[in-house]
């Protein structure tokens, strides 16, 4: 339905804008840091293992924990860059 003075029309242009502004807003959301290759694991002794997914992360923690080493923790990379080695 459109009006002869445009608020209607236009009203409807800035619903349309807000509604695409919120689901590239929700697109965002969708992306979990959890899924990007952020995360390291580092033990006492060193940075075992970086640039991982959280999954992969947890799946080394696993491999180096069977391997009893000690002092394990899953961190980002960030944080990994300033563990001394």
């Amino acid at each position: 339905m459109f009006s002869t003075c445009g608020k209607l029309v236009l009203g409807s242009y800035f619903l349309i804008k807000m509604a695409e502004s919120g689901s590239k807003k929700t697109e965002k959301r969708d992306e979990s840091e959890l899924d990007m290759p952020i995360w390291s694991v580092v033990s006492f002794d060193r940075c075992e293992a970086s640039g991982l997914t959280y999954s992969e992360a947890a799946q080394k923690l696993a491999e180096l924990d069977s391997q009893k080493v000690s002092g394990l923790c899953i961190i980002t990379d960030e944080a990994a860059s300033r563990v001394d080695a």
